[in-house]
């Protein structure tokens, strides 16, 4: 239990670095580009986006979590994998530049073609990176992964951030992404050690074959659960709309690079050697849970009440209808930071058959969410019907979990759930309050500093009172 304990620390810790830095220099870019480019560039490249992972997850096949699961494949079956996959890579990427051109004819726009061939490289470059990825994950080589990562990330925004300058327009934010795929690859093949023998072993695939088709049919459903809501906004609403509301996604999935991109990556390599002790894994994770949902749930309600100023002072404001979107979606941003743990538990305990009903269930709840806020006409309404669907979605997932994964029943995480609602309830109303009655100064900076203030020194006190404060620091210095 201890090396457990230490394994993850250590793990968590270099994530964390690499993770935290990241938002950061995610965030800072974005600030910079959104105040360059406006929203229908924005939409623009979304429209392909969405598309991206997609045909990146179809080339995967589900490959990298398998190969950190399985414990009996060789050098040979490793290099038979990579070669299967940069083959596989080479075609999907051609194959994207040419769905460039279904693009253009299904939304009426011929920029799309470029577009789809330009990223076509950044499918190449990211599924050729997935076996080394795996090696170094497996090893738990955290900190190579982190790191090298964020340095690379750095420099494609820094090559961005020029190309906007220079008016390159939308074809800048295809710049930045690509080349850090492009400075990935290289950097984590060179650290792997991967080694590409001559030869090529027919039965590799077949050793990973149960575990990564279940894991690829969960990323398939789960694909169109995640994205549906942006090809429906673009084809219906248009690129502005999408731009805005793509604006307002994007800020919610900061919380989920601070918080469980740094453990869950970790979670999977080192749970996945202790995957029929139960006990064991009930007892890590309900501290994981407790601690996202302690941060998740305040956040959720802070984010949602300073919303106007919050995107005003990052964004500027040409992205003002990005605002009603963005506190309708940030209101269940809790159940987005804990829902994106369950696969690396259903991974850890070699469940992905679970995992991949459930995606379907899943799939099914959101897009039906997504079809009823289409319909309704805009994408504030859109986001109030989709954060109804994403609290169902949350109940159900948690309830495949705990029921096939861990044996226990929803009670489990609803107990941990109760403690950080209650906590949130006086921070709330402080907020509230000075927001409705207090005087606000004219710069979104300064009311952002002082609702801040406000509402994190009453959540403190209130953690304080209750212990969970030092739950908190004990989790963070060692992980008990």
């Amino acid at each position: 239990m201890q090396e457990i304990k230490k394994q993850l620390k250590t793990g968590v810790v270099f994530t964390a670095i690499g993770q935290y830095a990241g938002v950061v220099s995610n965030l800072l870019v974005s600030m910079v580009l959104s105040r360059i480019l406006s929203p229908t560039d924005y939409g623009t490249l979304n429209i392909v986006l969405v598309f991206l992972p997609f045909f990146q997850m179809i080339s995967e096949l589900g490959v990298g979590p398998a190969i950190i699961q399985n414990h009996d494949l060789d050098d040979l079956d490793l290099s038979s994998l990579f070669k299967m996959l940069t083959v596989v890579s080479l075609l999907i990427g051609c194959f994207f530049g040419f769905f460039g051109f279904g693009l253009s004819w299904f939304y009426g726009k011929t920029i799309y073609i470029p577009i789809a061939w330009l990223l076509s490289i950044n499918i190449i470059f990211s599924i050729m990176s997935v076996v080394p990825v795996a090696i170094l994950t497996k090893s738990q080589q955290f900190k190579i992964l982190n790191l090298s990562g964020l340095m690379n990330y750095i420099i494609g925004s820094v090559i961005g951030i020029i190309s906007a300058l220079s008016g390159l327009g939308v074809y800048a934010l295809i710049i930045g992404s690509t080349v850090p795929a492009i400075l990935n690859f290289f950097c984590y093949f060179r650290l792997s050690g991967l080694h590409v023998l001559s030869g090529y072993n027919k039965k590799s695939f077949l050793k990973v074959r149960h575990f990564s088709s279940n894991q690829f049919g969960f990323g398939l459903v789960n694909y169109f659960s995640r994205n549906l809501d942006n090809i429906m906004v673009g084809k219906f609403f248009g690129a502005a709309a999408l731009g805005s509301y793509g604006k307002s996604y994007q800020m919610l999935t900061y919380p989920n690079s601070i918080l469980t991109d740094v453990i869950t990556p970790v979670i999977q390599p080192i749970l996945a050697q202790h995957q029929e002790d139960i006990e064991l894994i009930k007892n890590i994770y309900s501290k994981v849970l407790r601690l996202l949902f302690l941060v998740g749930v305040p956040l959720s309600f802070f984010l949602c009440i300073n919303a106007s100023p919050l995107i005003a002072f990052l964004f500027g404001g040409q992205w003002d209808s990005a605002i009603a979107p963005f506190k309708f979606l940030s209101l269940v941003v809790w159940t987005q930071i804990a829902g994106s743990t369950i696969g690396s538990i259903f991974q850890a305990r070699n469940e992905t058959k679970y995992l991949f009903r459930t995606g379907i269930i899943s799939t099914v709840i959101i897009v039906l969410g997504i079809i009823a806020g289409i319909i309704l006409g805009d994408i504030a309404k859109l986001a109030f019907v989709l954060s109804i669907a994403f609290l169902i979605n949350f109940l159900f997932t948690f309830w495949m979990l705990t029921h096939f994964a861990l044996k226990t029943n929803l009670w489990f995480v609803i107990k941990i759930l109760i403690k950080p609602f209650l906590l949130s309830i006086l921070p709330t109303a402080a907020s509230l309050s000075w927001i409705i009655f207090g005087k606000n100064p004219s710069s979104n900076f300064f009311q952002l500093v002082i609702n801040t203030l406000i509402f994190g020194i009453v959540f403190l006190i209130e953690t304080w009172r209750t212990g969970d404060i030092k739950f908190v620091m004990n989790f963070i210095k060692r992980n008990d």
